[in-house]
């Protein structure tokens, strides 16, 4: 059965509803743990597909901070919140499975390669969910290329049958992957890529997601400087654009740079 959920004060973003299934599963929730167990278990994690591929890991704290902004705007319980946000960090964390020659490859995938780098959903959903508490987290990371229409993989789910982090993190994922430098195709602009987000919503995206995240756009994106695949080559380190640009605090950015988060009710006055 798909997930029931209510809209937002607004009507424009889903959010969980108690029962309804788009909580974490079993075992305890990310915001259960010891906050010091949780930023060093995220941090840990995404270290260590740093040795893997650099890239991958910027990728990943960049998509953590966007969903976790996506998150506190909708208003999610905390809970619910942070355990998206956690899945969201380790996201990819199934590439370190993935053969070097496929991972690290500097140009277009073959068919063939690009069905073995789409192995890392459920290769990170067993890495996470070896660990009873996670097996929330791991779903989320394992259904996380599904599409609204039911053409994604692993497993071909379709509209609110998958889960609502994996919903979230198909949007935030997209938009870094579209904004980021890649070797194979040109980096798009902000407006060129809000615009293939509005195109793939109910195809590829969730369309009350994706209409939340194109209407809180500047809150959620920001402005943010990608390092350059010989950036890393090279081993120089880039400076990143004051923040709001992104970048990995766990397990709250937003109060930890002093920002705050929006109190219009008009976005969180249903989510009480």
């Amino acid at each position: 059965m798909g997930e029931r959920h209510v809209g937002m004060g607004d009507g424009t973003a889903p959010r969980a509803e108690a029962g309804s299934g788009m909580g974490p599963g079993a075992g305890v929730t990310a915001n259960e743990l010891d906050v010091g167990v949780y930023h060093d278990l995220v941090q840990s994690i995404v270290s260590a597909l740093e040795a893997r591929d650099p890239h991958a890991a910027e990728h990943s704290l960049r998509v953590g901070d966007m969903t976790e902004r996506t998150c506190l705007l909708m208003g999610l319980e905390p809970e619910l919140a942070a355990t998206i946000h956690m899945a969201a960090h380790v996201h990819d964390i199934g590439k370190v499975g993935i053969p070097d020659a496929v991972l690290l490859k500097r140009g277009r995938l073959t068919p063939k390669e690009r069905e073995v780098l789409q192995g890392h959903a459920r290769i990170g959903a067993q890495i996470i969910g070896s660990c009873p508490s996670l097996v929330g987290i791991a779903r989320i990371v394992l259904h996380h290329h599904e599409r609204w229409d039911g053409s994604g993989y692993p497993d071909g789910l379709a509209g609110t049958d998958i889960p609502l982090g994996s919903r979230i993190i198909a949007v935030t994922d997209s938009i870094d992957a579209m904004l980021g430098k890649r070797v194979a195709r040109k980096s798009l602009t902000q407006a060129e890529c809000s615009a293939e987000i509005r195109s793939g919503a109910g195809s590829a995206y969730d369309p009350a997601i994706t209409r939340f995240v194109l209407d809180h756009w500047d809150q959620i994106v920001g402005p943010v400087d990608f390092r350059d695949s010989d950036d890393f080559d090279k081993g120089r380190l880039l400076a990143l654009a004051p923040r709001p640009a992104l970048h990995c605090a766990v397990p709250a950015p937003l109060a930890r740079t002093g920002a705050t988060v929006p109190t219009d009710p008009r976005v969180i006055g249903a989510a009480g």
